[in-house]
């Protein structure tokens, strides 16, 4: 049998099956992905064949089998020159996917995020709603053929018939859900502290980084924050000795005599570390444990130890949702948690999840509830946006949590989990930085950024000299960028569209960037050139050196050797408005009032500024305010704030700096308007 229904405008969904109608699959069944059909649906199911043809021009011809028992097989003839690009993090050689055989199998840094996720230059994409594991064939055994095949799951196929790429993404959005917006502080650097640290000392460092001038927003504790290490019962507790709470106190004690009350009050968030084997799934099936089970009155059962069935899976809690005992550190002030690999990135081939499903049908779909049930338990409990951040990912993450690279440092690789993240609509992605030069430049100019301190000593001020200052110069780039990296951000929640973009992505239309390894654009103006000092630039566009304000023209090819504190190469491009502010200590503690729009000529552009509350979720009902700016030719105009959120303060005051192509800039005076849209205008001097 097979069905077609039309779920909205060039979105389609897929199923086949032999014998009896399969059950949904648990990314559908838990809400994970949005299948409700736009108004009343466009089905047809029909006994006569297994193909579908669909498409804007009707290309698009899918050849379907499927087994009596589960598994299923889909073959797509493919145009020669098209090029292919998804499949998230499954492996790290690639950013264009001919020739590819990737499994759809979660593994401990092997493939930390496989992405049943596929799309093509000519604009269409294919999303498998499907969590046991299955394979890709990208025209690697037959030229010219996508093959998808699994051995178990019903074929169940989304497909989305987009334009281009950027279309295609954002059609996928709208099942597999947007990038979420982390909190104010998210966006500036997550420091995770040594193992050996206690309140005093992350006190200290907390202070030390104020003193140095390093900008910090998120302090993390590593597994020894727990009594006991690495411990993912619901029983978990602060290590006494070394982090300290009056034993006077309830346990969920929040005031002047706990570490975190000061910590708060340098404007840090604590984030926790977890490891988590619980079973999340009785929770998402609402089919709890029931109570302990009742014997019959007339049975006399004299040995106690019989009365009662035995539960194989000692660690949940019958009833006991598992956000519910991380409650009690919320209270006490931890407003971020790290979600370590540990056990949800590995097989328990003998585990029965929620009384019903078996290890393989869940392991690929594990780290997703959990970070669902994470973000919304901690919603739930304070009304605030958590920061979440994962390494396993599956699609639908990029709605509830950010992601890191796992246990796999940085270097190029890295880079490219990034961006194939990226080519699946999965924004928030970011890796474990280091002290090296290259990784300061790459860890700074990532979506996030997140230092691991863990069984190191690499503190900017241990390493001092040129290192330090290379770090403090960053951080507090970083911290300059802070309004344009959260607009995109919110380009990326509204569109799909990730704010860090490989080339291909950006220049859609040729595939000459397909093997450009180290670059990609933040945003649509800034081009990062990361961990390799080779450059490219593209010839679409003319290109400003961000750091000596040189103009280039594309294409170009050289070797950059980065001076003085660089340890990179950053450009932005030629029609650019570059919206900045002045560097802060903690942008989860500072709200300022004017800002610095640097513009950059060249071509006719746009740029909306986003503001919200920063910490709550009210932007998905409207809640944001956008400042709309246009450059045509030598004329900048910044039209009035349009759209409101709770306690929104006065609009910024601009000062607009215009860059001239010798590398020299000059402050440019506002100008008034009297048409109907009341702008600010400022012209090119």
């Amino acid at each position: 049998m097979t069905e077609l229904t039309k779920l909205s405008e060039n979105i389609y969904r897929i199923r086949h099956w032999a014998g009896r109608e399969p059950r949904e699959s648990l990314l559908s069944r838990y809400g994970i992905l949005n299948l409700k059909p736009d108004g009343e649906p466009e089905r047809i199911r029909r006994d006569d064949g297994a193909s579908v043809t669909l498409g804007n021009d009707g290309e698009l011809v899918f050849s379907l089998s499927a087994g009596e028992d589960g598994g299923f097989d889909v073959r797509l003839p493919l145009d020669p020159g098209e090029r292919l690009y998804g499949l998230g993090d499954e492996s790290r050689d690639s950013i264009e996917k001919h020739g590819k055989i990737a499994v759809m199998k979660q593994e401990n840094v092997r493939s930390y995020g496989p992405m049943p996720f596929l799309m093509s230059s000519r604009g269409w994409a294919v999303l498998v709603n499907c969590t046991y594991a299955h394979t890709f064939d990208v025209a690697a055994t037959e030229p010219d053929l996508l093959r998808i095949y699994g051995d178990k799951g019903a074929l169940d196929l989304i497909v989305f018939c987009g334009t281009d790429l950027k279309s295609a993404l954002y059609l996928a959005g709208k099942v597999m859900g947007r990038p979420v917006m982390l909190p104010k502080g998210a966006y500036g650097l997550t420091f995770v502290l040594n193992e050996q640290t206690t309140d005093r000392t992350l006190l200290d460092d907390a202070l030390r980084f104020r003193d140095r001038g390093i900008p910090c927003d998120v302090l993390g504790l590593e597994p020894s924050w727990m009594s006991k290490h690495y411990d993912a019962s619901t029983e978990k507790g602060w290590d006494k000795k070394r982090f300290y709470l009056p034993h006077w106190q309830p346990e969920n004690y929040y005031g002047s005599w706990s570490f975190l009350w000061n910590l708060h009050r340098m404007g840090y968030a604590l984030s926790l570390w977890l490891c988590c084997n619980y079973d999340l799934f009785w929770k998402e099936e609402d089919d709890l444990f029931r109570d302990e089970e009742k014997t019959d009155p007339d049975a006399a059962i004299r040995d106690p130890h019989l009365a009662k069935g035995h539960r194989m899976d000692t660690v949940t809690k019958p009833g006991e949702d598992w956000f519910e005992h991380l409650k009690k550190f919320v209270d006490n002030g931890a407003e971020a948690f790290k979600l370590d690999g540990s056990e949800q990135v590995i097989p328990f081939p003998d585990r029965l999840w929620a009384g019903r499903y078996l290890d393989d049908e869940i392991r690929n779909l594990y780290p997703v509830v959990y970070a669902k049930q994470m973000k919304e338990g901690f919603e739930a409990h304070t009304g605030r946006r958590a920061m979440i951040y994962t390494v396993g990912v599956y699609p639908g993450m990029q709605k509830y949590a950010a992601t890191w690279a796992g246990d796999t440092g940085n270097g190029p690789k890295v880079l490219l989990s990034l961006m194939n993240h990226a080519m699946c609509g999965h924004s928030n992605a970011s890796f474990d930085m280091d002290m090296e030069k290259e990784s300061i430049h790459f860890g700074f100019l990532a979506p996030w950024s997140q230092h691991l301190g863990w069984a190191n000593w690499q503190y900017p001020w241990y390493c001092g000299g040129e290192a330090e200052e290379r770090y403090r110069f960053y951080a507090r780039l970083r911290s300059t960028l802070f309004p344009y990296l959260y607009s995109f951000a919110h380009v990326a929640n509204r569109t799909s569209l990730p704010l860090l973009r490989p080339l291909s992505l950006t220049y859609q239309d040729t595939g000459r960037y397909d093997g450009v390894f180290n670059e990609y654009m933040l945003g649509d103006f800034l081009l990062v050139a990361a961990l390799d000092h080779h450059v490219v630039l593209p010839e679409e566009d003319e290109w400003f050196d961000f750091f000596t304000g040189k103009k280039h023209t594309g294409p170009r090819e050289f070797d950059n050797q980065p001076s003085g504190l660089r340890g990179g190469a950053l450009f932005v491009r030629a029609g650019s408005i570059l919206v900045r502010q002045e560097w802060t200590p903690s942008l989860r503690s500072s709200r300022p009032d004017a800002l610095t729009v640097h513009v950059y000529p060249g071509k006719d552009t746009s740029f909306e500024l986003y503001e919200d509350d920063y910490a709550t979720y009210g932007y998905e009902k409207g809640e944001f305010a956008v400042t709309r700016m246009t450059l045509s030719g030598d004329e900048l105009r910044i039209l009035p704030r349009e759209g409101a959120y709770p306690d929104m303060p006065e609009e910024f005051r601009y000062t607009v700096v215009w860059h001239r192509e010798d590398g020299s800039e000059e402050q440019v005076p506002a100008g008034k308007d009297d048409g109907p849209d009341r702008a600010a205008v400022y012209r090119r001097p």
